[in-house]
Parts: structure tokens; sequence; C-alpha cells
């Protein structure tokens, strides 16, 4: 079983990046909590963060504003 709070080795392997990396690029841009002295990071973020990174996932700032038409029809 995968857990889904993960220390930041086992975020950066998650990934298939370096621990490094994953300081320097990813651990900045989604929140992290503590539980005690350990420093977690929910996988499920990290799909996210992934998701955005690949272009599935469009965000905030890059998608396209929804018109009344759009709402209309739910699209």
């Amino acid at each position: 079983m995968t857990p889904r709070c993960l220390p930041i080795r086992a975020a950066a392997e998650y990934l298939g990046i370096k621990e490094s990396l994953f300081r320097e690029r990813v651990a900045p841009e989604i929140a992290s909590f503590s539980i005690g002295s350990r420093r977690l990071w929910d996988r499920k973020m990290l799909d996210r963060w992934l998701d955005r990174q690949s272009g599935i996932e469009e965000t905030a700032f890059t998608a396209k504003p929804r018109t009344a038409l759009d709402e209309l029809l739910n699209t």
C-alpha cells in the first residue's frame, strides 16, 4: 500500500526526481504539513502539480474565461 502522505524523499521518488530538485522546484509550489517533527506532502497534491506541469490540468491563470453561453451550456 502506498501511503497518501509522503516525506520529502518519498515525494521526490514518487515524482521520479532527485530530492534536491524537489526542494528547488516542487516544494515551494505545494503546501506541506507537519505531523510531529515530520514534514509531509499529500500524494493527491503531487498528482495535481504533475497534471499542471504536463498540461493535463489548466491552471486558473491559463484557463480560458467562461462566457455566459459556457455557463448556460455547462461546458
